[in-house]
């Protein structure tokens, strides 16, 4: 169990200095390109390789790889596991190439995918010159595409030998070198056309020279981790290769959900025309994903590979056990985030990304507080996912994810063709109905979720988080200050009082219970 906290610690650890140093990366992004047609074609550019590497391996590398590599340690022994691996992991390496080498041939086109949908009030021209800056950002980040699968490959080797802390770690190298390239082009950057090209260029490869340097960073740890039997092998009619290819297409299905659900909440952001709306749900999906990132995504990284271990085991009791613990502290850290975030979104979002100015309501805060509103559903889905391929139950997980990608599009073009608010709730709607749809499939399947949320603990935070909010609400709104110093203190003040009411609440009951548990004893 110590050993446990210990990797959890340090993953967590890890996973917030990254997000905190990822935080600084958006707030910089935000202040040198702001909300404007470049930023924006910056964001749909770094945006589409990482769909493209989930699209062609990531769902793959992060569902499938761990379990079948565990499962095969543990039935076939070392040597001949590894080599099944090295034919695995050597079609893989094959394929990212090919599909960076095919994307960066079809960059305009692709770019062209995403930008069909013309802004009602946008001009043409104004278009073509966003499109082109796109095309020129996403030729320079295509080589991301075999470095996230290179990473994502790696860090699944270095999970099932219990090697979490340098995955977590070396996104915070990325962060910074694009903090700096950034400041660089902000900085140095020219008004001529072919200055401002020559900066456009360097900006780009900066981006992308991050990507390299994290990957880099993981080498030592992989030479640390006993994977010497690794070995290029062309042998790609094993059964191992087949049985993840089989796996793999459900993962490949979930991931092509995914990534058409997105496409379309892009496309439709791209079509409500305005100020900035892509970087605007970047930016918010960004903040609102930082407490999942932290808690939920520390918690499951350390958890896989047992629940890997005792579904090999066919130990349900045991991993339904694992499986509810791990959501219950999940959940009792998410619940008071969730509403702190979704009554401070505007001022946060002011403060950070806004030069402290909230006269007017800011789309990014639309953006983060409606997102918020469905982290709870997002966290309990994820979790239900994760335990459905720990269980190689890929079929299930596809199924759950077509149906939370399909309440997305329907709800999006329902509610979200005409209004930014109505396009983020499509997605907030969708997790939260899909969770409850998950956690009915896991009780088929004699998992049962829904004791961690009747758990004492869970039902004490969530009340107080309720009370917290109100609270919190009631506060900031005692004050008109809306920009500056003023603002600072509202907010300050304000979030202060509600998180206060939750801690103070929560521990009161708590330790009286205790207390009072003591005394039955005694």
């Amino acid at each position: 169990m110590s050993s446990n906290r210990t990797r959890l610690l340090s993953v967590a650890g890890g996973t917030l200095v990254s997000r905190l140093s990822g935080l600084l990366r958006i707030l910089v992004l935000a202040y040198v390109l702001g909300f404007s047609a470049m930023a924006d074609s910056y964001n749909l550019a770094n945006t589409i390789p990482n769909m493209l590497f989930d699209l062609i391996l990531g769902g793959i590398a992060g569902a499938t790889f761990i379990p079948v590599f565990v499962e095969r340690l543990a039935l076939d022994g070392e040597r001949r596991a590894w080599r099944s691996i090295s034919s695995v992991l050597t079609a893989s390496v094959t394929l990212l190439f090919a599909a960076t080498v095919l994307v960066w041939l079809v960059a305009p086109q692709v770019v062209q995918a995403f930008t069909f949908v013309h802004p009602a009030h946008g001009d043409a021209a104004a278009t073509a010159v966003q499109r082109g800056m796109a095309t020129t950002f996403l030729r320079w980040f295509t080589p991301q595409i075999f470095l996230y699968g290179f990473i994502g490959i790696a860090t699944a080797l270095l999970n099932i030998r219990r090697v979490f802390a340098a995955p977590a770690w070396a996104p915070i190298a990325n962060n910074i070198v694009c903090v700096a390239v950034l400041w660089w082009f902000h900085s140095t950057s020219g008004h001529s056309v072919h200055s401002m090209q020559s900066h456009l260029n360097g900006l780009a490869a900066g981006t992308t020279l991050g990507v390299l340097i994290q990957a880099l960073i993981l080498l030592p740890s992989l030479w640390r981790a006993d994977l010497g039997r690794l070995r290029w092998r062309w042998h790609f009619r094993e059964p191992v290769v087949t049985h993840i290819a089989r796996l793999g297409s459900w993962s490949v299905g979930i991931v092509m959900a995914n990534q058409l659900s997105l496409y379309v909440i892009l496309a439709m952001a791209f079509g409500l025309g305005g100020v900035g709306p892509i970087s605007a749900y970047t930016y918010g999906w960004a903040f609102m994903q930082m407490p999942y990132a932290v808690i939920v995504v520390s918690v499951l990284n350390v958890m896989s590979p047992e629940l890997a271990a005792l579904a090999a085991a066919h130990e349900t009791e045991a991993f339904t056990a694992r499986l509810t613990r791990g959501l219950s502290r999940s959940l009792t850290v998410i619940v008071p985030l969730t509403v702190f975030f979704v009554v401070m979104a505007q001022p946060i979002v002011a403060i950070f990304l806004h030069h402290a100015d909230a006269r007017h309501p800011l789309r990014v805060g639309v953006a983060l507080a409606v997102l918020a509103a469905g982290l709870p559903g997002f966290t309990v889905f994820q979790i239900s996912i994760r335990a459905l391929q720990s269980l190689q139950l890929a079929r299930e997980a596809f199924w759950l994810y077509f149906v939370e990608n399909l309440l997305t599009v329907v709800i999006a073009v329902l509610i979200g063709q005409h209004s930014f608010g109505g396009l983020m709730a499509s997605i907030s709607l969708a997790y939260t109905l899909a969770a409850i749809v998950a956690m009915a499939v896991l009780h088929e399947k004699g998992i049962y979720l829904l004791p961690s949320l009747r758990e004492r603990d869970f039902r004490i935070t969530a009340a107080w988080s309720l009370v917290g909010a109100m609270i919190m609400a009631l506060v900031y709104n005692l004050y008109n200050w809306t920009t500056g110093p003023g603002l600072f203190a509202r907010t300050v003040v304000a979030g202060g009082t509600g998180v206060g009411v939750v801690l103070v609440g929560r521990f009161w009951i708590l330790g009286r219970d205790a207390r009072a548990a003591r005394q039955v004893r005694d």
